[in-house]
Parts: structure tokens; sequence; C-alpha cells
């Protein structure tokens, strides 16, 4: 018998009652007690009681409770200035012909821009219009290229109009791929999306999206992304440093050689037993223990967010990334890579890592060095907006907006698709997801010091 094994049992004892005893400061708030509890704590919260109950066996009353809370949010978020610019925007394409093309013809742009400027670029290129004789035909050669750089579409399209209608000196052969490029389906939609974005209602659309953020690709995207992936940088160094602390005191608690230590960025191997899809496959730190040749121990798993709200949406995910590690042979040794090497790591602790019940294992955490909210929302902003983008509260809205009143009870369809369409599934478990995850969620802070005491305990009272 390994006379070692006792002593790890006693510091893995410890460190799991002090995951278990650490405070939670992300935990949600309870869901109200009735329906006109409910009701007092408004819309949002009416709704969160609403789709639980559709989750958990609905009481009677409870459809007409839920039409009537989401038929309130449709009002709130049609309010001028303090709405939902995102819903108003869905709902303008969903009524006006113009920005419905706008849209469609802007998820081809990009690709569309692209074409026309290699195409331009085949023919027009400085490197090679200085190749050419200097004169007229270069210097409109010229002019395509600086239209096309300066994404001015309809002046390009009409500019190659004007060259093909003259006699084309010199003696390269410029005709053919300059039909080609004004004839071109990427040039139509791209003089068409410029016509459009002239009109009123593109431009009251736009001015709605700019107000639920910066557009896709514009430099103020780019520098939200810039300063989002700032604070996972900064979340994920708090994480690790307390893993490193820990892994330091529980050395310093070990009788022998140091043993436990930090994985940063443990990468699922290649061909590991299960299916890949949609599961988590990087797993942004660990402490391990050991590393003979039967393989070292997971005693530590967690993932890092920016923010308490982010950890919902990554749960399901989280969870199948947990089952497929747990379908380890208990007897195979898996190699993971990692920022600090690979990783050897035995397949019946892997085992040790299935959820029961969609519950975390008590070993696997999510780590947040966040503020905590003054009062977190019972209704997932992701869940509001998916309630809001369904047909029937689309419709309902449209019916507000030309000054009708129609009855909440239209809104019955929304309440049927919850127990029964996949795309509303997310929404269904949306409570007892965010819950679940924010109750596995710790501060760094409050893990080491969690940590700290329990190991203190432990060794004052042997």
């Amino acid at each position: 018998m390994d006379l070692q094994q006792p002593q790890q049992q006693h510091l893995d004892a410890v460190l799991l009652a002090a995951l278990r005893a650490a405070p939670r400061r992300y935990r949600l708030p309870p869901l109200p007690a009735d329906a006109e509890t409910a009701v007092a704590g408004g819309t949002q919260a009416t709704l969160a009681f609403a789709i639980e109950a559709a989750r958990t066996g609905p009481a009677p009353g409870i459809q007409a409770l839920f039409t009537r809370a989401l038929a309130q949010l449709i009002r709130e978020a049609l309010a001028p200035e303090r709405g939902d610019p995102a819903f108003q925007a869905a709902m303008l394409q969903a009524q006006d012909a113009q920005v419905h093309e706008h849209v469609q013809l802007s998820r081809q742009r990009a690709a569309d821009r692209r074409t026309l400027r290699m195409a331009i670029d085949a023919i027009a290129h400085p490197g090679k219009l200085r190749r050419e004789a200097a004169g007229a035909l270069r210097d409109a050669l010229a002019r395509l290229h600086g239209l096309a750089a300066a994404g001015a579409w309809a002046e390009l399209a009409e500019a190659i109009g004007q060259l093909l209608a003259q006699e084309l000196p010199g003696p390269g052969n410029f005709r053919a791929p300059l039909e080609a490029i004004h004839a071109s389906p990427a040039l139509r939609r791209l003089v068409r999306g410029s016509e459009l974005l002239r009109r009123e209602s593109v431009q009251r659309y736009q001015a709605l999206c700019e107000r639920r953020g910066p557009l896709a690709g514009s430099d103020a995207a780019a520098a939200e992304g810039r300063a989002s992936a700032q604070q996972g940088r900064i979340a994920e160094h708090a994480a690790v440093e307390a893993f490193r602390e820990i892994a330091g005191m529980l050395n310093r608690h070990w009788k022998g050689a140091a043993t436990y230590r930090v994985a940063r960025g443990l990468r699922t191997p290649r061909g590991f037993p299960g299916e890949a899809s949609k599961a988590k496959e990087e797993w942004d730190a660990a402490i391990v223990r050991g590393g003979d040749a039967g393989g070292a121990s997971l005693v530590l798993l967690a993932e890092t967010k920016a923010s308490p709200a982010a950890a919902t949406s990554d749960f399901p995910r989280l969870l199948r990334g947990l089952r497929r590690l747990a379908k380890a042979d208990a007897d195979a040794v898996y190699a993971f890579a990692s920022a600090d090497g690979e990783q050897r790591i035995a397949g019946a602790s892997l085992q040790g890592l299935r959820p029961v019940r969609r519950l975390l294992p008590p070993h696997v955490i999510y780590c947040c060095s966040a503020p905590p909210e003054a009062l977190p929302q019972p209704l997932g902003a992701a869940t509001r907006a998916v309630l809001l983008a369904e047909p029937a509260s689309l419709a309902f809205a449209q019916q507000l907006a030309r000054g009708e009143a129609p009855s909440h009870a239209a809104l019955a369809p929304v309440w049927h698709a919850l127990a029964t369409a996949p795309r509303l599934q997310a929404a269904l478990h949306q409570y007892e997801t965010a819950q679940k995850a924010r109750a596995a969620m710790l501060h760094p802070d409050d893990l080491l010091a969690s940590v700290a005491h329990g190991l203190q305990r432990s060794y004052s009272s042997s």
C-alpha cells in the first residue's frame, strides 16, 4: 500500500471542503415565492417566475401571467428612449421591405467588396499601372482603383460604363475584364446597398443598431473586442495566481516532495473518447497532483469569466466537455497539452468529472474577479432577446406600433413553444442554468482564503 495515499486523500478532502465552504458572492437570488410577489417584483421577475413554472409544471393561471408579462416587456422594449434598440431594429426589419433588403445585402457586403477589389486590382493595381504608358487610359484605371478602395460603388459603376462607351486606347486588353466587372452581381448588390443607405428607414435602422452596440467590423467594435479580451486576461491571471498560491500551500503541508502544480490552458487530446461537437475542449486552469507512471490526478478545474452573467451561456458547453472527459478509460493515461507543458492525467481521475443532474462536480468551478451586481436580474439578457424575437412577439409589437390594442392572449404561441420548441429550450431552463452556474462561481480571493482557513483548521486540530 502507498503510505502517502492517506495524506493525499486528506489534502484533497481539505481542498474539497474549502471549495464547498467558500462564499458565493455571485449567487442568484431566489425567484418570487408566488405569482403575487412576482408581479410586485416587476416584468422580468414575473417572466422568470412563469418560465420556471413552465419548466417544473405550470399551475392554473400561469399562462395568462406569462402572456401579460411578455406583453408588458414588448411595450417597454418599444419605448422610444428607454426601450430596446435591438428589438426595435428587428421590428423595423420585419415591417420595412427596404430595411429587410438592406439587411440581406449586408450579409454579402464583405465578400462582395473583396470580389470587386480583387477584380479591380487585377487590371488597375498601382504596381501594374506603372508598366502602362502615361495617358488617359492609365489615369482612368487609376481612378477606378481609387473608387474601389474608397467603396464608392455607384461612382465606380458609372466610371466603368463611361470608359466602356469609349474606344479604349493602348495595347492592353481591358475591355473584357471591365465588362465582367460592370455586369457582375457583386457590383449590382453593392450599388443597390449604397442606394439603400440613403433611405430614411435604413438610416433609422442603422441608428438603432449603433445604439445597441458598435457595428461589426467597425473600429469601435474592434476596440470593444480588445477591451473584452483584456478583461478576460485579467480574470484568468487572477485565477491562475490564486491557484498557484493554493498549490504552494498544499505542497507546504505535504510531507515529501512538492506534488501539486498548476496547469494553464489544458487542451483535450485529439482522438479522446466521446463527441467533440459543441463541447468545451480547452480548460483555463487546473491543479493536478502527482504524475508517476499511473498518471496525475486532477484535483481542481476552473473556467474563468470576466463577468458573472457570462457563465450562463457557457454552462451547457462546459457540461458537454465534462461529460466527454468522463468517458475516459479508467486504466488509460491521457496526454493533455498545456501552457505549462504536457500533463499526463489518469483516466480514473477524469471519470470523476461526470456531472450529475446538470450539477458540476465539487472540484469544478467558475472563477470571476468582477464586482458582484447590485441586483442580478432573474431573466437573462439572452432569454429576453429570444422571447422578443418570437414571431408572435413581433406581430404583437407591430400591432402596437399601428396604434392597435392587441390582447395579451395573442402571445399564447410563445407560451406553448416554451415547452416544445428546441429554439426555446435554453430560455426554458434559463433560471436553472444561471442558478447552477453562479452557485459554482467563486472569486479568487474567496477561494484562496477558504483554502488557507481549511488547511489551518485541519492541521491545528491534528
